[in-house]
């Protein structure tokens, strides 16, 4: 059967070769958008969660608005603890993130300001990387590390002194005078021009908030363990009145985003599977008519339908089979070529807006979802030449042999 059906795939090598290389095409413009929308992805997650989400946050369990939460938690020590004991989280921070006031002599400007670790922050996110002048948060009385576009709003520079206001405990604003020791540049308006980082300590001081913060924030060894992380975290934090949220209740935009890449992509799968159906199809029905003879011999000698159904189809699944190979190597090609290169990306300055985001891609291989592809246009090749075979199966040797 299977040397049969391949002499008569290759008895019109021009029509096979034609329908070889659509199927082929079709793989690789699939693999390619696959590892496109993918790679967008991974980064958009690696940033939001790397820069300042983490994985997973412990808030308190009052806490309405996840993104910017307005209760604090006391008690940090316990948590503490059972994050330290936890092998699945590879670093974690206390951290006070509020929205307030930042002004200089000649302007001020609505912030969100971060009190971090300076210690345990570089190994939590990766703001510290992004460094333009001066230094990091060394862990000094008010030190402050701010965007090179706020500080230029107001006409500030290194070492220079800025009152930073924000919201007590108390309900009572609280104020400092901070020091700028570092300014950096992530190439993102949203995070250049205002948000801005000091020390925890200080910022419990300034705010009246003495061993409190508003967020555990967690990075995992293992991310795509996220959900099994919060259960066990939930689990051994059942006894403090907090709650445990991960990045996709944080940031829903993001999982929206996420959403609508994913919709575009299976429409364009869908046209693609349209296409390679629509080329077999006409290549078996071509093949057929041409052998209309051949086959009413066949079953005038004994051939039940069930043979010719087998032979048509198991020539479809070779043309899908080969055709997805071919369309496999291509894709491969392009997606290592510009894995190493680099790809412009049209939209990136628009995503970079909102995070610290590339312009230039690095595609990444999605074999999960590229062999799903494959084996989807597979199963398309079969399919298209099933109405082919059933009405070879059908035809009776009389007809076929007087065919001309």
């Amino acid at each position: 059967m299977l040397l049969l059906a391949w002499r008569n795939l290759w008895r019109n090598s021009r029509r096979s070769l034609l329908t070889l290389a659509s199927i082929a095409c079709g793989v690789a413009a699939i693999m390619f958008g696959q590892s496109l929308i993918k790679t967008i992805q991974y980064q958009l997650i690696e940033k939001a969660t790397g820069v300042i989400t983490g994985h997973i946050q412990i808030q308190d369990r009052r806490v309405k608005e996840l993104k910017y939460p307005e209760k604090s938690m006391a008690g940090l020590a316990a948590i503490e603890r059972v994050l330290a004991s936890d092998p699945a989280i590879d670093a974690f921070e206390p951290r006070i993130a509020v929205t307030g006031l930042v002004s200089s002599t000649k302007d001020c400007s609505g912030v969100l300001i971060v009190g971090v670790d300076p210690r345990r922050d570089p190994r939590v996110t990766t703001m510290s990387t992004y460094l333009r002048q001066g230094s990091y948060l060394t862990g000094g009385p008010r030190e402050l590390f701010m965007g090179d576009q706020l500080a230029g709003a107001l006409g500030v520079r290194l070492g220079d002194k800025l009152v930073v206001m924000g919201q007590s405990l108390d309900g009572s604003m609280g104020a400092d005078n901070y020091r700028i020791v570092g300014l950096y540049h992530t190439g993102s308006v949203t995070f250049d021009k205002s948000i801005l980082y000091v020390t925890l300590a200080s910022l419990q001081e300034t705010l009246a908030m003495q061993g409190r913060a508003n967020q555990f924030v967690i990075r995992l060894r293992e991310p795509e363990r996220l959900q099994e992380e919060r259960e066990r975290l939930e689990r051994a934090l059942q006894a403090l009145p907090v709650k445990i949220a991960t990045w996709r209740e944080i940031d829903p935009e993001l999982v929206g985003v996420q959403s609508y890449q994913n919709a575009i992509l299976k429409i364009v799968l869908a046209i693609v599977f349209v296409i390679v159906a629509l080329g077999i199809l006409n290549t078996v029905f071509m093949s057929l008519f041409e052998r209309v003879r051949e086959f009413g011999v066949l079953k005038a000698i004994g051939a039940r339908p069930g043979v010719l159904l087998r032979l048509v189809l198991t020539e479809s699944c070779m043309l899908g089979v080969l055709g997805g190979a071919a369309g496999v190597a291509v894709g491969s090609a392009l997606i290592r070529y510009y894995g190493e290169e680099g790809l412009p990306l049209p939209l990136g300055d628009t995503l970079a807006y909102f995070l610290p985001f590339e312009t230039v891609l690095h595609l990444r291989f999605d074999w999960p979802t590229h062999r799903e592809a494959l084996v989807a246009v597979v199963v398309t090749s079969l399919l298209a030449a099933l109405p082919p075979a059933l009405r070879a199966a059908r035809m009776k040797p009389a007809e076929c042999l007087r065919h001309r």
